[in-house]
């Protein structure tokens, strides 16, 4: 049929689509029309049925086209196409030049699209109700129909025909006429039209016709002066409102002006859904997103530090261009819910995407899903995110160690009811290096799964206190490696290896594990609480300090003050420390600072606890005296001291009892329940809003 047309020019060929991606109105109208059977099946001229293929397997439709080609028609018509607002309308003048044998004749209106080299005139939009009661040679008449414009549409692409066909007892086609659009049509489109301010709008120029136009002229806010002369500007909305936008077009010797009332509005940012593009800051705080929210490919969407974002209704943001969130070592930026929301997508994204210094909770299908994309994620606490069929904390699939760095994040408190509680990969080979993943719970793994040859080195990472009913580490035709890590929990580490196996080197490993350099010790972390606030540095005694990889492209980073020494908080030399601060280093641990006199602070150092005696003999002190000096900060005084054992488990709680800023308290060391604790290390502790202090002590039976 493509033959057929591109070689005869009285052809107008009309093609209907019976499914696929492009279906045909009124496809079973047209072909019960003429008794359809079988197909392919080709009607000429109304009248000349061609069904099936020939012997030789090709189509042949010439001899039909030459047997009605040269005939008369009674009929003559002219056929105008044109754009109002959002329709397309059909205009044909016709006049009588011969005698009309057939009855019960209509006018029929199609519009044609060409979607490809197959499918170049199909039937998109079909009228038939227009009666044709000319009859006489000189009767002349004007039928006109209008179709809504699909937003989808490219005039280029389009075309308009009109027919005179018999509705009677044959269904012959008098005459038929098409055309496409001429004229000077200013037409445009933009990326986004609705989000909060600093809305960055790419407008488009749809205008027609596609070559011949000279100059653009863009009213972008309705104001009436024009802002921009290029063919597709870019504008960024600042301010909240309702705007028209207007585009002036010629083409040398005429000009064309359209109109869109409202076409771009800047709500405050309460009620977000749909496509994104642009700048968020803090000013406009909290942003909520009420439906899903799309980025699509070419755009970008830039989150400063300090906003805060809430997702609703279950929505998710999909990102297939380019977001880049990045807070730096400034205030973090925060994805959260009230109830539950989907998470962050990235899809088919070939753009350079950062999430950086940000806390992503309450998800419930993934907090960030990763799938053929670019993606640097880095300085994160991702936690509290739960899922059933991806990986709770991270999902990533197709990705490789160019595409996607995850680095200095911490992975704390996910959970799964079906699949693993944090870390899902599949088909993919990230860089992984630096992060803390803890205290996550999962049915298939509780810190990770790895499955089809998802053969990833996991450098320098810690991993504590995650749980699953068969193993914290599900491991399926891959066959990943673990180098200079911290693995570690109250049991012997469970290593579910179906058709893989781990190779672990230089780590430490509850349990054990063979490997070169592998340890099976206490790591002695500062405080490896399951609040939000642990510390998962090392104590100055660790046996990981100094215990990986002994190669110099292993080594910590040096501290410049003290040549030769690793850089706090990775500890002793510069030979690698197992663990997330080791090599590389924990750039972007959230409220720390170095320690001193073996206390651990957070966010206030000034606030003081004093222990004595420290180590503490309960059997020869009776008690020990803890003395807090509280600093002048105007907010609300700690209610208790609290006391905890190595894991971070809690164990007892002192009342304060005073509004004074220096408080002197006694334990006696005794859990809550009135019982002797153990010989260890324990940490004494207060916290406020702004302020989480602990002192390490040694208490010794």
């Amino acid at each position: 049929m493509a033959n057929l047309n591109n070689e005869n020019d009285h052809l107008i060929p009309l093609l209907w689509e019976s499914g696929g991606p492009n279906p045909s109105p009124f496809y079973n109208t047209r072909g019960a029309l003429y008794n359809l059977g079988g197909v392919p099946h080709a009607e000429f001229g109304g009248t000349i049925p061609v069904v099936g293929g020939y012997p030789s397997g090709a189509m042949n439709y010439q001899p039909q086209y030459n047997s009605i080609v040269n005939n008369d028609s009674p009929l003559s018509m002219e056929l105008s196409m044109v754009v109002s607002g959002d329709e397309i309308i059909l205009s044909s003048d016709v006049e009588v030049t011969g005698n009309i044998s057939t009855t019960n004749n209509r006018v029929v209106f199609l519009l044609t699209y060409n979607f490809s080299e197959t499918w170049f005139s199909t039937v998109v939009a079909y009228n038939q109700a227009t009666d044709f009661n000319l009859t006489s040679i000189g009767e002349t008449d004007t039928y006109e129909i209008s179709f809504p414009m699909d937003p989808d549409w490219s005039l280029v692409n389009l075309k308009g025909v009109a027919l005179v066909q018999s509705f009677g007892n044959t269904h012959q086609i008098l005459q038929g006429v098409s055309t496409m659009f001429s004229g000077l049509l200013p037409m445009f489109s933009a990326n986004v039209q609705a989000g909060p301010p600093n809305l960055a709008v790419r407008f488009t120029s749809n205008s027609f016709p596609q070559n011949g136009i000279v100059s653009w002229e863009w009213d972008f806010d309705g104001d009436g002066i024009f802002d921009s002369t290029d063919e597709n500007p870019y504008h960024i909305y600042d301010t909240p409102g309702t705007y028209d936008v207007t585009l002036r077009i010629s083409d040398g010797n005429e000009f064309a002006e359209t109109t869109n009332e409202a076409f771009i509005v800047v709500n405050d940012g309460s009620d977000i859904s749909g496509n994104a593009a642009g700048i968020w800051t803090s000013e406009f705080n909290p942003y909520t997103i009420t439906g899903d929210l799309t980025i699509n490919e070419g755009d970008t969407l830039i989150i400063e530090p300090g906003v805060e974002i809430r997702t609703e209704n279950y929505s998710q943001i999909l990102v297939n261009g380019r977001i880049v969130a990045n807070a730096e070592n400034d205030e973090p930026i925060i994805f959260t819910s009230d109830s539950s929301w989907k998470g962050i997508k990235f899809y088919n994204s070939e753009e350079d995407n950062l999430i950086k210094n940000c806390k992503i909770e309450n998800a419930f299908h993934s907090a960030l899903e990763i799938n053929n994309s670019t993606v640097t994620i880095t300085g994160n606490i991702v936690s509290n995110n739960s899922g059933s069929n991806a990986g709770a904390a991270l999902d990533l699939t197709n990705v490789d160690e160019e595409d996607v760095l995850i680095h200095n994040n911490i992975f704390s408190h996910n959970s799964n009811n079906g699949m693993v509680g944090a870390l899902a990969f599949t088909s993919s080979t990230p860089t992984f290096t630096n992060n803390i993943v803890v205290y996550n719970t999962g049915t298939t793994g509780g810190a990770i799964s790895l499955k089809s040859s998802s053969d990833i080195i996991f450098l320098n990472n810690t991993f504590a206190y995650n749980s699953a009913s068969n193993g914290s580490f599900f491991i399926f035709s891959s066959n990943p490696s673990f180098k200079n890590c911290i693995i570690y929990d109250d049991e012997p580490i469970n290593f579910n290896e179906i058709s893989g196996a781990a190779v672990i080197v230089y780590s430490c490993v509850t349990g054990g594990h063979s490997g070169l350099g592998n340890i099976d010790e206490n790591p002695l972390f500062a405080l490896p609480s399951p609040e939000s606030w642990a510390l998962w540095y090392l104590m100055e005694n660790s046996p990981c300090i100094d215990a990986g990889h002994p190669s110099t492209s292993y080594y910590d980073v040096e501290d410049p003050n003290n040549p030769g020494f690793a850089l706090w908080p990775a500890m002793g030399t510069l030979t690698n420390d197992m663990g997330a601060f080791g090599g590389e280093g924990f750039a972007l641990y959230p409220n720390m600072v170095q320690s001193s006199d073996n206390e651990i602070s957070a966010n206030n150092p000034r606030t003081e606890i004093q222990l004595f005696p420290n180590p503490f003999n309960p059997n020869e002190a009776g008690t020990i005296s803890i003395s807090l000096k509280l600093a002048q900060s105007g907010e609300e005084k700690p209610s208790f001291v609290e006391i905890y054992n190595v894991k971070g488990q809690k164990i007892k709680q002192i009342p304060i009892t005073t509004n004074k800023d220096q408080i002197l308290l006694n334990w006696d060391g005794k859990d809550k329940f009135g019982k002797c604790v153990n010989s260890g290390i324990y940490f004494i502790g207060l916290t406020t809003d702004s302020k989480n202090i602990f002192r390490r002590l040694l208490l010794i039976n």
